[in-house]
């Protein structure tokens, strides 16, 4: 990643432009008709979801170019969905978000290896996440960073399934 970017933690006064971010990153996938929330979800969402959890925003000179939530343990809506989301000291991975223009620099792995990280240190033994299982370059980069299918679920609302996905931190960075 660029030296030149600050990482640090999400401060509610990030909430607006954070959901610009989240809102430009999604965008791809809401034309493919993929509804992620982060399409289209509203400031008081995006702080709701980033103060649900452990979350950092990369900025570049005072821009958010990027952003990762961990949650520990899982939201309950996701337990009351999937047992893979119950399992005692699991984190979750959330609301991951790089800005079109600056992805493929490491961005997305920092923030990726932040968040292993402080689950780690929070006592989690292994670490979730969900996503739309017909972005198939999202499933593939999961996979890439360890994540094994484990479950196929859908929220309510949504117009496709997600893929539940698990990786065991014990023995990883």
């Amino acid at each position: 990643m660029d030296p030149s970017l600050v990482v640090r933690p999400f401060d509610v006064a990030d909430a607006a432009p954070l959901t610009a971010l989240l809102h430009a990153a999604y965008a791809e996938l809401g034309d493919r008709g993929l509804n992620f929330t982060a399409v289209d979800q509203d400031v008081a969402t995006t702080r709701a979801r980033a103060l649900a959890g452990r979350c950092w925003v990369v900025e570049d000179e005072g821009v958010l170019v990027g952003t990762a939530t961990v949650s520990l343990p899982p939201s309950t809506a996701l337990q009351a969905m999937s047992e893979h989301a119950r399992t005692p000291r699991r984190a979750w991975l959330n609301q991951l978000a790089v800005a079109p223009d600056r992805r493929r620099r490491g961005i997305a792995g920092h923030l990726w290896s932040l968040g292993r990280r402080w689950a780690r240190e929070a006592g989690a033994t292994s670490i979730g996440v969900d996503t739309a299982a017909p972005a198939e370059h999202l499933v593939a980069l999961y996979a890439a960073w360890g994540f094994e299918l484990r479950d196929v679920i859908r929220w309510e609302g949504k117009t496709y399934d997600s893929a539940v996905m698990v990786r065991q931190l014990l023995g990883w960075l």
